[in-house]
């Protein structure tokens, strides 16, 4: 499973990429009371019938080879850097399916090593969602130009 810093990092990389109409709050836990408002990621997004979706918003890395000056994440940005395997987004998505925190997944990246290996990366992780952790849920994958 993914460790709290890199999905706090993976997390707070994604907000910039434009797609979701509002992020999560910040309200903590209180004694006595249930749920947590507090989790990163999570952002609103709506259907074409006006229904109210949330998913995680999340970076596979924030490492990028470039350089463009527009980015949060460029290579010159003084920014504590991570990487997700396809593996840990999979039991991450999973994980917060099941707890009914998400409906679905918007999942992009910063340009890891190289176009076609981060599109490569970012495939197989829609493909191991679908096929080996069968989830249906809705899954919004940002292609990488290149």
């Amino acid at each position: 499973m993914i460790d709290e810093r890199k999905l706090v990092i993976l997390t707070e990389g994604a907000k910039y990429d434009v797609s979701c109409s509002s992020s999560g709050s910040r309200r903590n836990n209180k004694y006595g009371q249930i749920g947590n408002a507090c989790f990163s990621g999570i952002c609103h997004s709506y259907t074409q019938d006006g229904r109210c979706i949330s998913l995680l918003k999340i970076l596979l890395s924030n490492d990028c080879a470039y350089d463009c000056k527009y980015c949060v994440n460029r290579r010159s940005n003084d920014v504590e850097r991570a990487t997700a395997s396809p593996d840990e987004i999979c039991e991450l998505v999973m994980a917060f399916y099941r707890r009914n925190y998400i409906e679905g997944l918007f999942l992009s990246s910063a340009i890891k090593d190289s176009p076609d290996r981060t599109m490569e990366m970012l495939y197989l992780t829609a493909y191991k969602l679908r096929k080996v952790y069968r989830f249906n849920g809705y899954i919004h994958l940002k292609g990488i130009p290149g």
